[in-house]
């Protein structure tokens, strides 16, 4: 392959952004058929896939941006890696972020602000989590002993080292998905949003059958299948993965009703059932200046309008930073709620999700939070996570922002609708709306 030389002089732009085209792996079940699939191969095809389906030279690329949320220390830059592993043009920079479950939702954001400052570019942007494959963390007495050990120059230095230390702490420390400043789990942050909210287990448990059965719809009509890119599962490489595995099309109310509490075991409310499941998957999309995507030869699908960022108390709703960023993006670009045709908001719990429901819904919230003189109001049912969201499909946490983008561009096109709202909370208490208009 010929590689381009650096120009000095950059191609004709517009300073808008549209989004291409977007893909992904299926999202499955952690410790299952991409067990032995790292972030770097299953982000790689993922790329691999949406290059090999635009056709337009690779050497026009400019740069990958990546997310991951749990990162690998073989391939902390898996952005420029990717690039690499897939001997792509070398001229194309990587880097890659971590801004929680907003992460890829941030790689899009960066691509577009890149455009809108001038720079005609031509960006991938996406995001993998490989949850079998998390790192391992050792005691700090354990790492400086090994730091200590390697630094000994005699086999005596080495033996006195080896007496001195504890066998204890060699234990390894386990991977956890607790908030670190507060010390709770994703979960049990959201059960203390289901009791303030009065969100009963009856609600939830409905609320994920409902995703469930809108998920396996969307599967048997082949809604997602221009957006998934097959993996063959290694190390064999024998089997084809094409669907995603965690959509449960023969599940019931009554069955999700026998599933126990998990994180508060007394007097809990939120079930594996009604809640996300770890998952591994990737995804990535096509980001770029309109004129240069247009003397391409390339179709843009939708444009990323507007982005709305906002922080909050994680000691109080750590989840329900939605409530507050879709009201903002919207009240920002003079907006009703009338005016948008679907929402995609992140399925973490179904607890999240109604507490975020009923919190637009609530004069004191909205007056509290944002000013309002009365509630945001009820968002329509029959706009809200059309093809099922996380609790059927699976959350690899560094990939679900630009999952949602894509499937939400995908059907605005298929709906023939106009305008759409992605809304993602995240750990830390942040939260991004992202406002998206079919070109």
């Amino acid at each position: 392959m010929a590689f381009r030389k650096y120009a000095t002089k950059s191609p004709k732009g517009s300073g808008k952004a549209v989004f291409v085209d977007g893909v992904r792996s299926p999202f499955v079940k952690s410790f299952g058929v991409f067990d032995e699939c790292d972030s770097l191969e299953l982000f790689s095809r993922v790329t691999s896939g949406l290059l090999r389906r635009q056709n337009f030279d690779v050497n026009e690329l400019d740069q990958i941006i990546a997310g991951a949320v749990v990162p690998q220390t073989k391939n902390p830059n898996v952005a420029r890696d990717a690039i690499i592993n897939l001997n792509l043009p070398p001229h194309i920079h990587g880097y890659t972020l971590n801004r929680a479950c907003t992460t890829s939702l941030q790689t899009a954001i960066d691509a577009v602000n890149t455009i809108r400052i001038g720079k005609p570019e031509l960006i991938l942007a996406g995001g993998v989590e490989t949850l079998s494959d998390v790192p391992i963390v050792y005691s700090k007495s354990a790492r400086k002993f090994m730091l200590q050990l390697s630094k000994a120059k005699t086999t005596a230095g080495k033996l006195n080292l080896l007496t001195k230390f504890s066998v204890n702490a060699w234990m390894p420390k386990p991977p956890s998905l607790s908030e670190p400043l507060t010390g709770l789990t994703m979960g049990q942050h959201a059960e203390i949003m289901a009791k303030k909210n009065n969100i009963s287990r009856e609600s939830q448990d409905q609320f994920a059958y409902d995703s469930h059965m809108k998920a396996a719809a969307a599967r048997k009509e082949g809604r997602f299948k221009d957006e998934i890119v097959p993996i063959w599962a290694p190390p064999k490489y024998s089997k084809m993965i094409g669907e995603d595995d965690l959509v449960r099309e023969d599940t019931s109310i009554e069955k999700l009703q026998t599933l126990r509490p998990v994180f508060d075991k007394k007097y809990g409310t939120i079930s594996a059932g009604n809640s996300s499941p770890i998952t591994d998957g990737a995804s990535v999309c096509l980001i770029g200046d309109e004129q240069r995507v247009k003397d391409l030869g390339l179709t843009p699908k939708t444009r990323i309008v507007d982005y709305a960022f906002v922080g909050l108390d994680p000691n109080d709703q750590l989840l329900i930073g939605p409530a507050v960023a879709i009201p903002l993006l919207l009240q920002r670009n003079n907006l009703k709620k009338s005016d948008i045709d679907l929402f995609e908001i992140h399925e973490a719990f179904a607890a999240q999700v109604l507490s975020c429901l009923r919190s637009m819904e609530s004069d004191d919230f909205c007056k509290d939070h944002l000013g309002m003189s009365k509630a945001f109001g009820e968002i329509d049912p029959e706009k809200l996570n059309v093809n099922g969201g996380a609790i059927a499909l699976g959350h690899p946490f560094g990939a679900t922002g630009v999952r949602l983008i894509s499937t939400l561009s995908n059907e605005l096109i298929r709906s023939d609708k106009r305008l759409g709202v992605v809304a993602v909370c995240a750990a830390g208490g942040i939260a991004c709306a992202m406002l998206v208009e079919r070109v």
